[in-house]
């Protein structure tokens, strides 16, 4: 669960950030009103006194450093997310009704059986070193990342990447199995497309030295303490009135990583934005905005679930009995008040229950009766049941744990307790050394940008993206149902089969939905994502991740 010291530890794996399309008020609205299961957040924004102006410089505080800025090699979560939206552009991103559009590219083509993609690319747009954005460029980034260790796995179903020798602007990505909703997948950090010169810079020069072709030019990077970044002045995006964009003459990015110290750096004016899924620290931006010390503004999309983490693979939970026992001893009700977490926050699914992918599968919970026969059937035929849980040493995390071994305790089990530091946790995680974790993940929009947590393909090996390691042809039958299709009715089904699935299986115990929320200053306008290149409405957030590239000072 996030916690009030340490939300930044919850996990957040790289490539699967995506946002469902729902709008928020924008600059032209004095307020307005949030109800996406998040505790009834209200936004408060101030009207802009006039058209945009450009100049001025904003501080932006992140929950957490990232490793470095090469999309296709450093471990991005939000804050990663965030510099990299200041110095690339992604090839997609999503519209205000959660469909991805072209952005840094110009079209997306399927063939008729959706094996072939085309990408057409915008004529005239550099990287910030002078060199084009052309289909040699995309082609060296996309195959940079189909050879990555770490993000690879995202690609994996691109069989080749081939530009079309008659339009050096154009480029074509042929798949190993049907993929409907590919340009999802660029809306990700593997869509985020990195010049040549990064890519082929020697050692740490390619991710401390990132070139791109976003709003911003990096200055200066000063690890665990700022990212500075100034407009650059050849960008390729205008807005509706044909003004240059970015508005902002440059931009900091500032890590602070205690969210109750993040409020406290707003309200003093020490930053002029800041984000956060502490519900604490969401109370306090409330109470300020309502006092009309700030602004505030709420993700109404599909953001990351809280959730314990089953391997799978290890004795005891390799025994669905196990793992479905556990599920019945756990009361989330109580589990979510250690971190303040309101009630309609609770989940029984990785889809909050206005998505249009949610089904209720009557997720097990909260029956102890039920859960001791279980596990005293398992007793009876193995022994008692032990298990390990693991987070890290964060003081709400380890409350957490604590009160789950209570309620585990009732249905017979025991549980040690552990903590590890947050890197060796995911390391841990993804290389299969451990038992139950308590994670937060899965913010995909389009469900298809989770497949790699959840395909079979993936969960074996050294190193398994699908970190709970659960294979069964069930579920890869319905993500590959899903993913060749792009009919609505027939990809709902497949995920309702999904989710049915794995309340049959149970490789996760659901939790609590997250809540991603940004705080500003009263003199920052358009808080969040405006409009896409083509002037359209874009998705205001992609799971608490935000563009500031029309983002300005109203002095």
């Amino acid at each position: 669960m996030a916690s009030r010291a340490g939300t930044r530890r919850w996990v957040r794996l790289t490539g699967v950030v995506m946002a469902l399309g729902l709008v928020l008020a924008a600059c032209g609205s004095d307020s307005s009103s949030t109800d996406n299961n998040s505790g009834n957040t209200t936004d408060v924004t101030i009207k802009a006194s006039g058209p945009p102006k450009s100049g001025g410089s904003l501080t932006y505080a992140l929950e957490a450093e990232s490793d470095g800025f090469n999309p296709t090699t450093n471990r991005w979560a939000i804050s990663g997310n965030m510099v990299g939206n200041a110095v690339f552009d992604p090839l997609a991103a999503y519209d205000i009704n959660g469909k991805p559009q072209p952005y840094l590219a110009k079209s997306f083509t399927p063939s008729a059986d959706f094996k072939t993609w085309t990408i057409e690319l915008r004529p005239g747009v550099n990287f910030s070193n002078g060199t084009p954005v052309d289909g040699a460029a995309v082609k060296n980034d996309l195959d940079a990342v189909r050879k990555s260790a770490l993000v690879g796995a995202t690609l994996a179903n691109v069989a080749s990447v081939e530009i079309n020798a008659a339009n050096p602007l154009s480029l074509t990505v042929n798949m190993t199995d049907p993929w409907a909703s590919f340009p999802a997948q660029l809306t990700t950090q593997v869509g985020y497309i990195a010049a040549p010169a990064q890519l082929a810079a020697a050692g740490a020069d390619s991710s401390r030295l990132p070139i791109g072709s976003g709003p911003f030019i990096q200055k200066e990077w000063v690890p665990d303490n700022r990212w500075t970044g100034t407009k650059n002045a050849n960008y390729w995006r205008t807005d509706d009135a044909g003004n240059k964009l970015p508005y902002l003459d440059s931009l900091e990015f500032r890590p602070i990583v205690d969210p109750q110290n993040r409020v406290n750096a707003l309200v003093s004016g020490d930053v002029q934005m800041m984000h956060t899924t502490d519900w604490p620290a969401i109370a306090k931006l409330q109470s300020e905005a309502a006092a009309g010390t700030i602004q505030f503004v709420a993700d109404p999309t599909e953001t990351e679930e809280s959730f314990l983490m089953f391997n799978t693979s290890k004795a005891p939970v390799n025994d669905v009995r196990v793992r479905k026992a556990l599920a019945l001893c756990t009361d989330p009700a109580a589990v979510i008040l250690v971190s303040d977490t309101p009630a309609e926050r609770i989940a029984d699914s990785q889809f909050t229950p206005d998505s249009p992918w949610y089904a209720n599968t009557n997720f097990p919970r909260n029956d102890v009766a039920a859960g001791k026969a279980l596990i005293d059937q398992v007793t009876a035929e193995t022994g008692p049941v032990t298990v390990t849980l693991t987070t890290t040493p964060v003081p709400a995390n380890v409350a957490t744990n604590e009160l789950l071994a209570q309620q585990w305790k009732n249905c017979g089990v025991t549980t040690n307790l552990t903590t590890t530091e947050q890197s060796k946790f995911v390391s841990d995680a993804v290389t299969g050394q451990y038992m139950i974790n308590l994670w937060r993940q899965f913010a995909a929009s389009d469900p298809d940008g989770d497949y790699v947590w959840w395909t079979g393909k993936n969960a074996t090996g050294p190193l398994a993206l699908n970190i709970a390691r659960l294979q069964d042809a069930q579920i890869d039958a319905a993500l590959n149902k899903a993913r060749a299709s792009n009919d609505p009715a027939v990809r709902k089904q497949a995920y309702i089969d999904l989710q049915a699935r794995q309340t049959e299986l149970v490789p996760y115990i659901w939790l609590a939905h997250s809540q991603w929320a940004i705080g500003a200053a009263k003199n920052v306008r358009n808080l969040t994502n405006v409009t896409l290149p083509d002037g359209s409405a874009a998705a205001p957030f992609q799971a608490g991740n935000e563009r500031l590239v029309q983002t300005w000072i109203d002095n």
